[in-house]
């Protein structure tokens, strides 16, 4: 008799074995293959990273064969890489009414749901994968960052330690549980030292862990230490990555020459009123977006939406209904007031499920270079655009672990690279903007907190409401890294942060003196 294993796995190739007619996009006509001839192909393509083929393709195999577990997997990925969460959602629903038990399809099913803000379910779904497998690393370590999103520290901090009781060396829960460790001991400290020293720990482990000893470090005060683990980890994730620092430098500075006073002065077409109104928070990571969120979606009449990719998205649609291949902001003179209000519509349509209050928050903060893109489509819209010192806002993202996006926080010199950029954009919006944004500057938002709010909340319309004072109160899941700091009253600890670190951070502060933005 065979084994259940063996037999799913009989399943599974039976299934595979079944031909399936493809249709690649934009080519005509199709071909009639094995399926398995047709996943080889897919997964080629999710290995170049091509998700929307991807997507395509997989749903053209699943809705021939929904059991084909291999497509689903694809899909997810492609959807989830997609920031399509929604279509996540749906995806993984239906493949779990055919393999209910399918843990990597029960844990995108969580993913989903976090990301829409669903966090109850999502922990219900990571639950049934626990009761499934007690010792799925995955599953702990989402679930500790789900606690942690929610409020829930010491059961986050639970998870995240059985996490690493179970696999110790995985990188992802130390670095994950590092700023729930603030009574951390100097045994505690050499175990992860020790840790870091294995052969077998993979280089990216070994960055979340020298990000996670730094974070360590500075709880238990050895300031000297922390930088070492700051300095170690980000030159070791910056050797990782495939960044081209010049190329996305000139894409900011390339915005004011394709989105020119002339095109954002076009008259827009009539808009629906009755649509909820988004207020898009932006700016550098680490320049108080979360924060201002958390203030903002702390009003009744506000729902918060985190780190949307839904104007991506909507702007992508059109595009490829118009077949223009270019990337932003090449393409800003080819489109029409009717291809604008069109990403207008699709971006509303992907937010619907944050229209229960008249406004929504989208912190992408990404989009303060596509502040034009957002008049432009969305001329009833708000915008805030934040902005910070740059030495304590450069180090605030020098010091944090992002994972594989915002490549350029693990240089001094490309972080001081980035300031300026974003810094030259935010007076070119100034200048041709200056009433359809709000310039926030994060000193100010601290030292004079109740008057800049009162400010803030006249510029978006709202009517006064004290709570927004108290937005450590605020129970919303907050999904970016400053979820703890937003817990806690306003205070100034982190202004001049950056002088304890000086000597250190000199080539930082060399190069935005070069480019004028420090004296």
């Amino acid at each position: 008799m065979k084994s259940k294993k063996s037999a799913g796995k009989s399943q599974v190739d039976k299934h595979e074995r079944k031909n399936v007619t493809m249709s690649l996009p934009g080519r005509p006509g199709s071909n009639i293959m094995p399926a398995s001839q047709a996943l080889n192909f897919v997964a080629q393509l999710a290995q170049d990273s091509k998700w929307p083929v991807v997507i395509v393709l997989c749903q053209q195999l699943l809705a021939q064969i929904p059991q084909l577990t291999r497509a689903g997997h694809f899909l997810f990925k492609g959807l989830n890489e997609a920031g399509d969460y929604s279509g996540l959602l749906a995806a993984t629903e239906q493949h779990l009414i055919h393999k209910p038990r399918d843990v990597i399809s029960l844990l995108f099913h969580a993913s989903a749901l976090r990301m829409l803000g669903q966090h109850d379910k999502a922990l219900q779904a990571i639950a049934k994968v626990l009761r499934l497998e007690p010792a799925n690393i995955n599953a702990l370590n989402q679930q500790g960052v789900i606690l942690k999103e929610i409020g829930k520290m010491p059961e986050a901090l639970a998870s995240f330690n059985r996490c690493i009781r179970l696999s110790p060396l995985d990188g992802h829960a130390y670095w994950n549980r590092s700023d729930l460790l603030h009574d951390i001991k100097s045994k505690d400290l050499d175990e992860i030292e020790a840790v870091l020293n294995k052969p077998t720990v993979s280089a990216h482990n070994k960055a979340r862990i020298h990000y996670a000893l730094a974070r360590g470090y500075e709880f238990s005060g050895d300031a000297a230490k922390q930088f070492f683990h700051i300095e170690s980890g980000a030159a070791l994730k910056r050797s990782l990555l495939e960044y081209n620092h010049a190329e996305e430098i000139q894409e900011t500075r390339n915005i004011p020459q394709h989105f020119t006073p002339a095109l954002l002065k076009q008259t827009p077409l009539p808009r629906d009123a009755s649509n909820a109104k988004p207020i898009f928070i932006c700016g550098l990571p680490r320049s108080g977006t979360t924060l201002v969120e958390q203030i903002v979606s702390t009003h009744s009449m506000v729902t918060a939406g985190d780190e949307l990719v839904a104007l991506q998205r909507a702007t992508a649609a059109v595009l490829r209904q118009k077949r223009i291949d270019k990337p932003f902001p090449l393409w800003a003179n080819e489109l029409q007031p009717s291809d604008w209000k069109a990403i207008g519509d699709n971006y509303q349509t992907l937010t619907k499920e944050l229209h229960i209050t008249p406004f929504f928050t989208d912190k992408n903060l990404q989009n303060y270079k596509a502040l034009g893109l957002i008049h432009l489509a969305s001329p009833e819209a708000k915008i805030i655009f934040c902005r910070r010192n740059p030495m304590d806002n450069l180090w605030g993202c020098y010091r944090q672990y992002f994972a594989d996006g915002l490549r350029f926080t693990y240089d001094q010199e490309e972080l001081a690279d980035t300031y300026h950029a974003a810094a030259e954009l935010y007076r070119y919006w100034q200048q041709v903007l200056a009433d359809k944004i709000f310039f926030l500057e994060y000193e100010t938002l601290i030292n004079d907190y109740e008057a800049t709010v009162k400010a803030l909340l006249n510029f978006l319309d709202l009517p006064w409401e004290e709570n927004c004072l108290h937005f450590y109160n605020n129970p919303r899941a907050v999904r970016t890294t400053s979820a703890t700091q937003v817990r806690s009253p306003i205070n100034s600890s982190r202004i001049d942060q950056w002088k304890r670190f000086e000597p250190q951070l000199q080539t930082m502060y060399k190069h935005l003196h070069e480019l004028g933005e420090v004296e």
